[in-house]
């Protein structure tokens, strides 16, 4: 079976690892897309940075680490932190809110936990959306006082009502009848000072790619695609590009599946990475969230703190994920910049301007996808009819992590049944 797989990121070279074959084609000069590293040389030395932290939180994915055999990887301990009320608490909030100053806050929420366990323990319940998730998980207090601005920051959606709950969203929320590590107590990132980019490099060894391979159209009566101006025939086309983007590809696709594409949204996205001076602010910190509406950002993180061949001796090397609740374009994200230096200053992350060595913000057109199950169901069955299959996250419309990405690849693989290729079973 011929199989073209359209995308040369962590999910489209995990399928074609688990299948032992295919051609990739990758419109890009190099592999990776958003799970890619570079480097920076300044005049203190070398710091390195990924688009954002690409965490792999693979203990739960047997099969994915087979894929990443031989690769070294090293175990970490999550050491997260939320930044609350000009404190910092440990996170899960919700199983360090007790050291909060203010004595009722915390009778109350204790108060509303309890109640919020009862009622899980009898009857298992079925949310209306994000936000009633979040209201019946953590009671009302901790969602007004956290996890509702802080996924207001994150989605840049102001009424979180409008949220559909996704394949993955309870994965992440951890209830406090569970185990305090949740699903991201441990996770796994390269040695050395390469960056996460380490991982799609090991995937697409003896992998055939082509890359700079721009594909112009898919026919899907013909079965045939254009790529750079060459028409090729396929037999199996697995995507990984956004799925509206694909479906904008097919030159005959159904009237009603292009309408449908267009309704689904995703949010934008700003990453600044910065290599600075250290400062006693930054130690034993993996990533911090934020939920405060007045800081421009929701998330912190420290590269060098996973490894610190990532940033040179005496400094960090760190990302600052920023919400576009405060930008509706690339232009508007750009001109933030300075305002969220300003913000780093006030809670102490950079002591002072000056104390930047590098940065470099990275604007995203998609960031988080809002998932719409009716409608991402009904374009992938369709699809499926005509041969073409399209997983990860934006391939799937959905909010996911890396490595549930690399086994909805492996999956895919097993049902196409190609996956004893590589002899795993």
């Amino acid at each position: 079976m011929s199989i073209y797989i359209i995308g040369a990121g962590v999910t489209g070279l995990s399928f074609a690892s688990a299948i032992g074959g295919g051609t990739v084609l990758e419109r890009a000069p190099e592999l990776g897309g958003k799970a890619s590293s570079y480097s920076v040389h300044t005049s203190v030395g070398k710091f390195t940075f990924d688009i954002g932290g690409h965490w792999f939180h693979l203990q739960n994915a047997p099969k994915v680490m087979q894929l990443l055999e031989g690769l070294p990887l090293k175990k970490h301990v999550r050491r997260a932190f939320v930044y609350w009320d000009e404190e910092w608490f440990d996170f899960p909030i919700q199983q360090s809110y007790r050291t909060h100053p203010d004595s009722r806050l915390v009778d109350q929420i204790e108060h509303e936990l309890a109640a919020v366990e009862n009622e899980a323990a009898i009857r298992s319940h079925n949310y209306l959306n994000y936000s009633d998730m979040l209201l019946n998980s953590y009671g009302p207090t901790l969602f007004e006082h956290f996890f509702r601005d802080y996924n207001v920051k994150m989605y840049g959606v102001p009424n979180l009502s409008q949220i559909q709950i996704g394949k993955y969203e309870k994965v992440r929320n951890v209830r406090t009848n569970q185990s305090i590590e949740g699903y991201n107590h441990y996770f796994y990132y390269p040695q050395g000072n390469l960056g996460a980019s380490e991982i799609p490099k090991h995937l697409a060894k003896n992998k055939q790619i082509r890359y700079n391979s721009h594909v112009q159209s898919i026919n899907l009566n013909k079965r045939t695609m254009t790529i750079n101006n060459q028409v090729s025939s396929w037999e199996t086309i697995v995507s990984t590009i956004p799925l509206p983007k694909l479906i904008d590809t097919i030159a005959d696709v159904d009237s009603e599946i292009a309408h449908l594409s267009q309704e689904l949204q995703s949010s934008r996205g700003l990453i600044i990475n910065m290599g600075v001076k250290r400062n006693p602010m930054h130690a034993n910190k993996s990533w911090i969230y934020i939920s405060d509406l007045k800081y421009r950002f929701y998330r912190i993180g420290f590269y060098s703190n996973v490894e610190s061949e990532m940033a040179p001796s005496g400094y960090s090397s760190m990302y600052v994920e920023c919400s576009p609740l405060y930008f509706k374009n690339q232009h508007e994200a750009l001109n933030l910049v300075p305002e969220v230096i300003n913000d780093l200053i006030e809670i102490g992350i950079i002591e002072d301007k000056r104390d930047i060595m590098t940065l470099k913000p990275i604007y995203l057109e998609h960031n988080y996808c809002l998932p719409d199950i009716e409608v991402t169901t009904h374009i992938q069955n369709y699809l499926r009819q005509h041969g073409i299959y399209s997983i990860g996250r934006y391939g799937s419309w959905h909010w996911s992590s890396q490595h549930e990405d690399m086994q909805q690849a492996i999956s895919l693989a097993e049902e196409l049944g190609a996956y004893q290729i590589l002899g795993i079973y």
